[in-house]
């Protein structure tokens, strides 16, 4: 299983270093992810200008976005207004999210 993570890091720093704009390349570095994980980017905070910027990279490098968040309390904190399941966050009520590759 490392052998396949490290394999697809080196794949993914080539394609980075060779294909992405240097402006594209600077954004990535910002929210890199450590390498023994599977995204190549992650804790991105959930903007339209970050948004912006996946969906052009999603032009050159096909990838999945997976959001990231907590539940949503009213200011009655015992009032739940987003109850988010432990295996996913709606893009709606996200916080973040991480971008792995397809």
């Amino acid at each position: 299983m490392k052998e396949i993570l490290d394999q697809f890091m080196y794949i993914m720093d080539r394609l980075i270093k060779f294909c992405l704009p240097l402006e594209m390349q600077n954004w990535l570095n910002q929210y890199k992810a450590p390498g023994y994980e599977y995204a190549f980017a992650k804790d991105i905070p959930n903007t339209i200008d970050n948004h912006k910027m996946t969906n052009r990279i999603a032009k050159i490098v096909p990838l999945r976005r997976k959001y990231r968040g907590g539940s949503i309390y009213s200011n009655d904190s015992r009032v739940q207004i987003y109850s988010r399941p432990s295996a996913f966050c709606h893009k709606k009520f996200a916080d973040r999210f991480a971008l792995y590759h397809r």
